[in-house]
């Protein structure tokens, strides 16, 4: 039931070897994902934000679209998800309202559902 929700991190790296390019991933552990990625690149991959979120493959997908103009070519595992930005603020922003609202609405949708099958109400 719980992998229904598939929460998990959704992280952002950088790399010292990389100027300006940034990796917008999920993982369950980051720094083992961290390590693998260094293992790649060389040079060091440093973490910049990381958030657990609920629906965690979704809302990937939802930033790999967004930032799709911006994609940077890379090599190695997870080439596809990296980035040109000058500073990853905006990710992070938007990562940051995610798990605000899910934490936000969750419980609400939840009360709203239990109080419909309480009292029984029929649309």
């Amino acid at each position: 039931m719980f992998s229904f929700f598939d929460r998990r991190y959704i992280y952002v790296l950088g790399s010292t070897r990389h100027a300006f390019r940034y990796k917008i991933g999920i993982a369950k552990n980051v720094d083992s994902r961290r390590q693998g990625i260094r293992s790649d690149l060389g040079g060091e991959v440093y973490e910049v934000f990381k958030v657990k979120v609920f629906f965690a493959r979704r809302i990937e997908s939802f930033f790999h679209f967004v930032y799709r103009p911006l994609h940077a070519k890379m090599k190695g595992s997870g080439k596809t998800e990296w980035f040109w930005m000058f500073f990853p603020a905006s990710p992070c922003a938007l990562l940051i309202v995610f798990w605000a609202l899910q934490w936000t609405l969750i419980p609400v949708v939840l009360a709203c559902a239990l109080y419909v099958f309480r009292h029984g109400i029929h649309f």
